[in-house]
């Protein structure tokens, strides 16, 4: 309010992109509902939506649009801010396991956060993105303030957020968002809204300015590198870290270990071992779990390999420390191999001895 005033505008048109705002805000909710089945608030649609419907409102009651969508970027921008702070307090749009960050609890679970990350430690790229786009914001303020040219804010706003998104995915470890070619959806979106904006100041829609277009040319060759990189290795990390990769793996091992004849009983020397259920992951990673047991010992024990091709002792080691992740598994562990592609991972929990662990391997 107090910047539209200050800029000489309409107060009225103000409430008027406010309440289209919301409806816009409201109508995709809904509409997400509808066509998903889930109830999902995805920043960028919404940031898309309502920019487009404030331009068709604009261009119909013929008032300057620019001077306007500069406003409304920057209130996009502050409720994003305060909506990233809930996200970490409620445990949505999560980072990936990190040496240190926040955790979270049954209760964040209960109300819809990744149930097998419960009691691990994250990193929270929530606040990074929140005093990132506080940041923005302040500086899109003083643009306004400064009387700059109309659309600069916003040029600013969307080129600026759009870089470190880019970047943040890289650390979110939340496994609903969809992926193409590696990349998530948000950082598709970051590309092509950058590229947008380019257009526009190439086009003298927006003001021009330079290092707008340099570093639009800079994302898009970070990621052509990333892209190219990752064609190269070998290993596929990516692929394997990659959150919805890692969700497989989880319901997998919860799939499999949820059946009585998932257990290879070792007692005395003597095997009773029935069918042992396998899961595959859609990177072709075939998990089979079991334990090996008698009166004083027990060992958890996962089996990993290829469904179609002998496993790497790099890929290998790779699922495991996923595995020990993602079941939080804790005690001594040891990753082993007959030469055949198959790999065993054992489990010793702490208070098994360690003279008894190294006579059962």
């Amino acid at each position: 309010m107090a910047l539209t005033a200050y800029l000489g505008l309409s107060l009225w048109i103000l409430c008027g992109l406010i309440g289209l705002a919301i409806l816009t805000f409201l109508s995709l909710a809904m509409v997400t509902k509808i066509i998903t089945g889930e109830e999902q608030l995805i920043y960028y649609h919404h940031e898309i939506g309502i920019m487009i419907m404030a331009t068709i409102f604009l261009k119909i009651i013929n008032h300057p649009i620019l001077p306007y969508l500069d406003i409304t970027i920057l209130g996009i921008g502050t409720f994003l801010f305060c909506g990233r702070v809930g996200c970490l307090m409620v445990g949505c749009c999560h980072g990936r396991p990190h040496k240190w960050g926040v955790f979270y609890h049954k209760e964040h679970a209960d109300a819809g956060f990744t149930h097998y990350y419960l009691g691990v430690r994250l990193f929270p790229i929530q606040a990074l993105e929140s005093i990132w786009v506080l940041m923005l914001v302040i500086v899109g303020c003083f643009m306004v303030l400064g009387r700059q040219a109309p659309g600069e804010a916003l040029a600013w706003y969307v080129i600026t957020y759009d870089i470190g998104r880019f970047i943040f995915e890289f650390a979110r470890g939340d496994p609903e968002r969809p992926y193409h070619s590696g990349f998530s959806e948000g950082q598709w979106t970051s590309v092509i809204l950058m590229i947008a904006v380019m257009w526009g100041e190439l086009a003298g829609l927006l003001p021009f300015h330079l290092w707008h277009i340099t570093a639009t040319a800079g994302i898009v060759l970070i990621m052509t590198a990333v892209a190219t990189n990752r064609k190269f290795r070998s290993s596929g990390k990516h692929k394997l870290h990659n959150p919805r990769h890692v969700k497989e793996i989880a319901d997998a091992i919860d799939k499999i270990s949820s059946s009585v004849s998932a257990k290879a009983i070792i007692t005395d020397g003597h095997t009773a071992q029935d069918v042992i259920p396998i899961a595959t992951t859609s990177l072709n990673i075939q998990i089979s779990t079991g334990a090996i047991k008698d009166t004083v010992t027990h060992i958890d024990h996962y089996a990993l390999s290829y469904q179609n091709r002998s496993m790497t002792e790099e890929t290998a080691r790779t699922v495991a420390d996923l595995i020990i992740q993602v079941k939080k598994l804790s005690g001594a562990s040891r990753l082993i191999t007959r030469g055949n592609g198959v790999y065993h991972l054992l489990i010793k929990p702490h208070n098994e001895g360690v003279k008894r662990w190294a006579s059962t391997l």
